[in-house]
């Protein structure tokens, strides 16, 4: 079960989390009468976790309840990510949040979603 700071926001459907690669920044530069080039090291940089997925609830008014729940996480804050399986991604920051579907009845309410964090190094 995922977690974001031991809140369990998304254990009422399914949901994947997508790391993408870490992003490394290199400067490079030539000179004229060199053969080849210099490659400076700029150190690592941040990647992007996708996430998506699909909130549940019994009552239209609990899932809205959920919605700003996750709403409030948009907050500029470095927050702890735990995927089902046990993975710890440490300092990220919860750069987008949209559910990608109407609230829809059936079988209790529900929406899918898509979240958008990055993860700094």
């Amino acid at each position: 079960m995922s977690t974001l700071d031991g809140n369990n926001l998304f254990g009422s459907g399914p949901h994947e989390i997508r790391p993408e690669s870490w992003q490394r920044a290199v400067m490079r530069r030539a000179f004229a009468g060199l053969d080849g080039e210099l490659a400076l090291d700029l150190g690592l940089r941040s990647r992007r976790i996708v996430q998506t997925g699909r909130l549940q609830a019994t009552g239209s008014d609990v899932l809205n309840l959920l919605l700003a729940q996750i709403e409030g996480l948009l907050d500029g804050q470095l927050h702890t990510l735990v995927d089902s399986y046990g993975r710890v991604y440490a300092r990220v920051l919860v750069e987008e949040f949209a559910p990608a579907s109407a609230i829809r009845r059936g079988r209790g309410f529900w929406c899918d979603y898509r979240i958008v964090y990055r993860q700094l190094p």
